[in-house]
């Protein structure tokens, strides 16, 4: 592509900082605006004019230091004090060499699907996935499993109670040698 040429830009600034209009990035890009602080060149809002759709009539924040938000000091109880929305596309939170936190009095993580093909929450972690709290209910309508390759413990140190309609249990060597009377678990077991 051509290198980009704006006849019209204008700066404004001194050794502490420039806000410029029409600004050409290096990448051959048109800022609308740019605000950038003079003592360190990474650190810089633009208002991007072209570029990729992602890019195009986007704002990027740049700075080597943290970046900040505080807000919401008159905001009422039930409003949020800081909203962020993706109105089409993905939101993204990244921090691969950190933590995520997600602090509050309550979390809510909410999936609002709209077919079957949606409406799913995805915890993946290659190591270790950790709850701790005083009670833990998990609740399903349809059907709730827990699967291991290698070993499932339930422990109680006061009481277990295991409840069911009708309850089915089977081993491994129910698939050689039946249990008396069968069992619906003996015969997914004999063909898995």
């Amino acid at each position: 592509m051509a290198s980009q040429q704006n006849y019209h830009t204008v700066r404004y600034g001194t050794a502490e900082g420039e806000i410029k209009f029409g600004h050409i990035t290096q990448d051959n890009q048109t800022s609308a605006v740019m605000l950038r602080n003079g003592h360190h060149p990474t650190h810089y809002i633009t208002l991007d004019q072209t570029g990729a759709p992602h890019r195009k009539h986007g704002t990027i924040c740049r700075s080597p230091g943290s970046f900040q938000v505080r807000a919401g000091d008159n905001t009422p109880k039930d409003e949020p004090g800081v909203y962020v929305e993706a109105v089409s596309g993905d939101l993204v939170l990244r921090a691969p060499s950190g933590r995520v936190r997600i602090e509050g009095q309550n979390v809510d993580i909410i999936a609002a699907g709209y077919d079957g093909q949606t409406g799913i929450i995805n915890i993946d972690a290659n190591d270790k996935i950790l709850m701790r709290a005083q009670t833990i209910d998990a609740s399903a309508t349809a059907s709730l499993k827990l699967f291991s390759d290698n070993t499932v413990n339930m422990i109680a140190k006061g009481i277990l109670e295991v409840y069911g309609g009708l309850i089915d249990f089977a081993d491994g060597a129910c698939s050689i040698k039946g249990s008396k009377g069968g069992s619906l678990n003996e015969i997914k077991n004999t063909i898995l």
